[in-house]
């Protein structure tokens, strides 16, 4: 070869390394930008960078380049080449090819585009790579989104294969597999719910979601053209940010044109998820920075001299700096309000948090509502209806159909705290993300936003939910509630004819109803939702029984079935077992009020019943003294009663010091506790032990 053509060869050589050079660091710089966009939770802008690496590689051009989540962006194939559909390298060629592979997958399941990501990951299980360890596990999450229940299994069934127990994705994967048969084999809680997608007076443009009950009508957020916007307002750019609406019910059940929230609630950042207080001062809404979603925290503000005052972000009690905090949710107290935040505290991802507004507008500071309603994934979306009492929130970490489920909970009486979740059942939950679940006043009719439906427009990059949301309406039919049961009596078990019912209501709004058992026992009573009944039955020479049963949250025809046992007065003393006295004095201990409550509690029950209050002594020491001491200490239980709200014109004082012994069963026949019986003891314990009995504290029932 001639010099000449060793330098021309020379000099081809070094343009190819440079083009092929130029062509990597073009990539890489892609690369970068797709990870700077993931790390600020910009996970549509995410997609786009990593896709033109695979456009890229794949031998498109600029005219080519796939724009993902814009309005009516699609892929067009170029005629002179290139590739015609966007699909995933089946074998990747390069380590940029096998990268982006995986971080693509990541960001279409991040950006909720669940049929492209398990098309990704499809490919990206088949070329594993050591930084993405746990991809199988998130395809099959994609496939259950998708609502492929057992290829999932099969997939978290193969990720438990290759782990250990205790490792996170272990548990995640046993966790998700028993979602899967969960939603293979479960019914439904509303079985006879209806639900219908909203028209597009409400779901128009790219989202819709977060409807919220006030007076006047609904508030909503959506990104959509609004031309309801004052003229100066001016988005920060051509996309569609999301936006706080209104809009009111007309008598035919459909929605006016929403109009844009007054005041200055609206900006070029993303508004959603609004609650305004229930003397409409006050809405409280989440705000995020639209270049950076990690940035979310809740604003307020308040209406003041006929117009509403600027948005403020609330303190760092609520939103603490570097965590995201959202959903904002006030309760009909207009005190309450709950939230979600990943703050630190919880129990990992997104918790629902509480606290309480001030008389001054301040938040004190917020409490967890605890393990049994948070879990390590995300709960978000918290509603509280006040007429049952429950808590509706979303979440992916308890069992349910795939991805965000709704639940409720309600407060235990027991623990007086939230108690396990119940997922509320199809057609309200499914495979896809569920949320902003709320309830009208009756619980006849509801909202619900949702991504189960394909979307009539793209996705924006700037909306506060990235796929696709539409609200839904949930519509209930009339439903019968029923309580019957069988009034008994307790030692027999035979039916107690013609026994009274009385059901009082609990919070005071209406008045107490009494009815009456048939011949046989049997008494039965229609009820209405969201009632909460102190039920009790009384009969004459008996004493009374009673139970609390309630309504609340119920939506399906069901009969309660509540029996009452009675149990006959006897003619003679009862023995109020615990009571303990000081020595040789009348002072009460505290073993012997805390039975004293008891005794309270039970003669509230049976408010018709005068008492006589009886103690009594053993024969040692000289019997007036005894008999001194006797009275005072049942006079120290009259008081004790008196203290605690019974009427003093129920109870009679009597002491009768030693005069009286203990009569007891032993082996089958009743013994006097005489003092010469306890005195022909040889065992001295059991002398000591019949003493105590003798020095005891008894009522009797002297009238009705």
């Amino acid at each position: 070869m001639s010099t000449a053509m060793r330098k021309h060869y020379t000099l081809l050589i070094a343009l190819i390394v440079s083009i092929g050079f130029g062509y990597s660091q073009t990539n890489k710089s892609l690369i970068r930008s797709g990870d700077r966009e993931m790390e600020m939770e910009n996970y549509a802008s995410a997609v786009y960078f990593y896709s033109q690496v695979i456009n890229r590689l794949a031998g498109g051009n600029e005219e080519q380049m796939y724009h993902p989540y814009s309005v009516n962006a699609f892929y067009k194939a170029n005629p002179k080449g290139g590739p015609k559909e966007f699909e995933p390298p089946v074998n990747p060629k390069t380590s940029d090819e096998l990268l982006v592979l995986h971080k693509l997958s990541d960001a279409y399941r991040l950006v909720k585009d669940y049929e492209n990501a398990e098309k990704w990951y499809a490919v990206a299980v088949e070329n594993p790579k050591e930084e993405f360890p746990y991809a199988r596990y998130f395809y099959g999450y994609s496939l259950m989104k998708n609502g492929k229940y057992e290829l999932a299994k099969e997939q978290f069934s193969k990720m438990m294969e290759q782990l250990e127990e205790g490792n996170l994705y272990y548990e995640l994967s046993r966790e998700k597999f028993g979602n899967c048969d969960f939603a293979l084999e479960d019914e439904g809680t509303f079985t006879n719910a209806t639900i219908e997608i909203l028209d597009s007076t409400i779901n128009n443009g790219t989202t819709s979601f977060g409807m919220m009950y006030h007076r006047d009508g609904l508030l909503f957020s959506s990104a959509r053209e609004d031309t309801t916007a004052p003229a100066e307002y001016e988005h920060a750019d051509e996309i569609y940010n999301s936006d706080v609406f209104l809009t009111e019910r007309k008598n035919n059940g459909s929605f006016t044109t929403p109009e844009w929230f007054e005041g200055n609630v609206n900006s070029s950042a993303i508004e959603g998820g609004a609650s305004l207080s229930p003397d409409k001062k006050a809405m409280y809404f989440t705000r995020v920075n639209p270049l950076n979603h990690s940035e979310t925290g809740i604003y307020v503000t308040r209406f003041f001299n006929g117009r509403w005052t600027e948005p403020f972000k609330l303190g760092d009690d609520i939103n603490k700096e570097g965590f995201k905090s959202m959903a904002p949710s006030i309760a009909e107290d207009g005190e309450t309000l709950y939230y979600s935040s990943n703050r630190p505290g919880g129990q990992g991802g997104m918790d629902l948090w509480v606290t309480t507004i001030t008389e001054d507008g301040e938040t004190t500071e917020p409490v967890n509502l605890g393990e049994l309603v948070n879990t390590k994934e995300d709960e978000i979306t918290p509603f509280y209806h006040s007429p049952s009492r429950t808590l509706y929130f979303s979440s992916e970490g308890h069992i349910g159909f795939g991805g965000q489920d709704v639940f409720k909970t309600t407060i235990n009486p027991v623990t007086e705290w939230w108690d396990a979740p119940d997922n509320i059942g199809k057609p309200i939950n499914s495979s896809r993300d569920d949320a902003y679940f709320v309830w009208g006043r009756d619980m006849q009719e509801g909202f619900f936003s949702s991504d189960r439906d394909n979307c009539g427009e793209c996705d924006s990059l700037r909306t506060l939910n990235m796929h696709c949301n539409s609200i839904y309406s949930i519509s209930r039919p009339n439903i019968e509630i029923t309580i019957s049961g069988y009034v008994f009596d307790f030692d027999t078990d035979e039916p107690v004819p013609n026994a009274n019912i009385s059901f009082k209501d609990v919070r005071g709004e209406m008045e107490t109803i009494t009815l009456q058992a048939d011949e046989e026992g049997y008494y039965e009573r229609t009820l209405k939702v969201n009632e909460e009944y102190f039920i009790k039955s009384t009969k004459k020479k008996y004493f009374a029984d009673a139970n609390i049963q309630n309504t609340l949250g119920v939506v399906e025809s069901t009969n309660i079935m509540q029996d009452f046992y009675l149990t006959k007065i006897p003619s003679g003393e009862i023995e109020i077992e615990g009571i303990e006295y000081d020595f040789d004095a009348s002072t009460l201990r505290d073993k012997s009020k805390q039975e004293l409550d008891k005794l309270v509690e039970f003669l509230e029950l049976n408010e018709n019943l005068k008492v006589e209050i009886r103690s009594h002594t053993d024969e040692r020491g000289r019997a007036s003294y005894n008999l001194d001491l006797s009275e005072r200490r049942a006079q120290s239980v009259v008081d004790y009663l008196v203290d605690h709200g019974i009427d003093r014109q129920r109870l009679e004082a009597t002491g009768l010091g030693e005069t009286t012994p203990a009569v007891i069963d032993i082996d089958g026949e009743e013994v006097e506790l005489s003092p010469a019986y306890i005195q022909s003891l040889d065992d001295e314990e059991k002398q000591e032990d019949y003493h105590q009995r003798n020095r005891r504290t008894a009522f009797k029932v002297i009238s009705e």
